[in-house]
């Protein structure tokens, strides 16, 4: 038995006649009618109407069932209207740093098409923000391109320039101007590949183009790691900028002439997905690309 059989059945008990049920509130054909309802009193194994030259009837066991199948669509019609009343729930990936960049405007864009959307954050680096993306547990993220992610739509929204942060004990940090040759023979910390791999394709791509060679002598796993490997070695690493406002004591940021070049900042999503924040995620898109695109700039110390 499925739902619609209790509809039709209601229809027509309300209606007292097939024909007319058929034509006047269920759209349908009369035949196509009669067999549903000889389908419910199959699978019931009771009989629900007496058919007689003057029309149809209900049998004691159709009153008793009636009353039951008004209760249930009764209950369905609650259950849909309270989904559909529900605030929609956007699940928002970010990058760790770039919250206070991103959160005020998207809660600006989201609240303008939607008062009632409630909005839930996940920090974590763009490896994990894909893998939410794909398990559905994400509708949106700003992350960065991923080479092996065919099935996420990637949009350009923005920069993060790259600096060279180092301890300041280090005899860079007295340099007024800082190249790429003076990073020779350094100790240099790196973000580990499988957490930033835009960031070590960048600064690898980089460092070839200048023939440098810039083997890390150290790996963190994450921009908090290597901050205090930095400090701990007396060493240099390169990140984006906003990864400033992270800074420990004893680590300082500088400009780099001539450095690598910034990364593109991305707004992902999965085409196919079909939450009910498809819509918010929609106009958010819309709304950034409109926007011109903007790159964070560096913080000096």
């Amino acid at each position: 038995m499925e739902l619609r059989h209790i509809r039709y059945f209601v229809a027509v008990a309300d209606s007292g006649s097939v024909s007319g049920a058929a034509r006047s509130q269920l759209h349908t054909s009369q035949p196509s009618l009669s067999r549903h309802l000889l389908d419910l009193e199959e699978g019931l194994g009771v009989k629900l109407f007496d058919r007689k030259s003057r029309g149809i009837y209900l049998t004691d066991a159709g009153f008793i069932f009636l009353e039951h199948c008004r209760q249930i669509l009764k209950q369905v019609d609650d259950a849909v209207a309270a989904a559909q009343s529900a605030p929609a729930i956007l699940r928002v990936g970010i990058l760790p740093g770039l919250e206070d960049t991103v959160l005020p405007r998207l809660n600006r864009i989201v609240a303008q098409y939607s008062s009632g959307a409630e909005m839930r954050i996940t920090g974590a680096s763009s490896p994990r923000l894909i893998d939410g993306l794909r398990a559905g547990t994400i509708d949106i993220a700003f992350l960065r391109q991923d080479e092996d992610a065919p099935d996420i739509h990637f949009d350009l929204t923005g920069h993060n320039e790259i600096a060279l942060f180092l301890s300041a004990g280090h005899p860079l940090a007295r340099q007024a101007e800082i190249g790429y040759t003076d990073l020779v023979r350094q100790t240099y910390v790196s973000v580990a590949r499988q957490s930033a791999p835009a960031l070590w394709r960048t600064i690898e791509t980089w460092a070839q183009r200048k023939n440098l060679s810039l083997e890390p002598t150290h790996e963190a796993g994450n921009t908090a790691s290597a901050f205090s490997l930095i400090r701990a070695v007396n060493g240099f690493s390169l990140l984006p900028t906003f990864t400033s406002q992270f800074l420990l004591p004893g680590v300082l940021v500088r400009q780099l002439a001539d450095g690598p070049a910034a990364l593109p900042l991305m707004i992902g999503h999965r085409p196919k997905s079909h939450s009910r924040a498809s819509a918010l995620v929609s106009i958010v898109r819309a709304r950034w690309g409109r926007d011109t695109h903007h790159t964070i700039a560096v913080r000096s110390n």
